[in-house]
């Protein structure tokens, strides 16, 4: 069953893009990098862009744009000032951008340098949500209440937060999404 979503309210909407940059450009790139994001940061619903520079010695850029909603991502997408800036990074670039768009927390299930045409089942995410979050949030506790106790009582939930969304965002999702891969999205059926 297609859960049906409100359209007058907010969902979240993230485009993942991947760049690889010419050898050299390495500098250039990150002037780039950071012009086209205050742009972004112009349009309206912007929520954020993330970067992950790779290793050092590897030229791969992976972005994680967020807005509000899949409109408003579409209309900075399609937008003739990101038009203009991609034209910029041409130069400064191996292939054109690899992009996909995903909803919600899908971001956390789609590996770097692979698009993925479908989504994974909502439960199949769910639950690997689950086995993250449960024993991360166990561990921080653990971990962190000697410096919890010492904090004012609003405070504290939000360092868990934070702490808990940096690791699910850059660790544990995409190494779960890795080793979970193939039950996230198996092979179709071809026996027909």
């Amino acid at each position: 069953m297609e859960e049906q979503l409100d359209p007058k309210r907010p969902s979240g909407a993230t485009s993942v893009i991947r760049r690889v940059v010419k050898p050299g450009g390495e500098k250039a790139f990150e002037e780039w990098i950071h012009g086209i994001s205050q742009e972004a940061a112009k349009f309206p619903g912007h929520h954020s862009v993330t970067i992950f520079r790779h290793a050092p010695g590897e030229r791969e850029y992976t972005f994680v744009l967020s807005f509000d909603r899949e409109e408003n991502l579409k209309r900075w997408l399609d937008s003739d000032v990101r038009r203009e800036w991609l034209d910029r990074s041409v130069p400064l670039t191996e292939v054109p951008e690899e992009r996909s768009e995903v909803s919600g927390v899908e971001h956390w299930f789609t590996l770097p340098g692979k698009t993925e045409a479908r989504r994974p089942p909502k439960l199949k995410m769910v639950a690997l949500t689950i086995l993250a979050v449960y024993p991360t949030i166990l561990s921080l506790n653990y971990v962190l209440s000697p410096i919890l106790r010492r904090v004012p009582p609003m405070l504290a939930p939000l360092i868990v937060t934070i702490c808990l969304t940096m690791l699910l965002t850059y660790v544990l999702m995409p190494n779960l999404t890795k080793v979970f891969h193939k039950w996230l999205y198996p092979e179709p059926d071809l026996r027909q």
